[in-house]
């Protein structure tokens, strides 16, 4: 075997391990960017979930501060009433108080 045989096949040989590497680095890459395309579609659609429940939240913003509003928690969770009203709260009584009685 000459010299120029071995030549021509360490070049031929070279080659093919350049190419497997390149194709191996391709690879990889077009992995990694496929990944971070399902990212970005992930991320994308939290944005826009995050923007809906913006939305509803300045809306619920606006509805509390209506006096309406406020009046109604003032007086079905506070027990408030307006100056000359009378505040009645309606007691159940027990079945077991029931039974006793009798």
């Amino acid at each position: 075997m000459n010299f120029e045989t071995f030549l021509k096949k360490a070049m031929i040989l070279l080659l093919i391990i350049v190419i497997i590497i390149f194709s191996f680095r391709l690879f990889m890459n077009m992995r990694k960017v496929n990944e971070m395309e399902q990212r970005l579609d992930r991320l994308s659609q939290e944005y826009e979930e995050k923007i809906e429940q913006n939305k509803k939240l300045k809306e619920e913003i606006e509805r509390v501060k209506r006096p309406a509003y406020i009046e109604k928690v003032a007086r079905e969770e506070l027990g408030l009433v307006k100056p000359g009203e009378i505040l009645l709260i309606p007691v159940e009584e027990d079945e077991q108080q029931n039974e006793d009685d009798e």
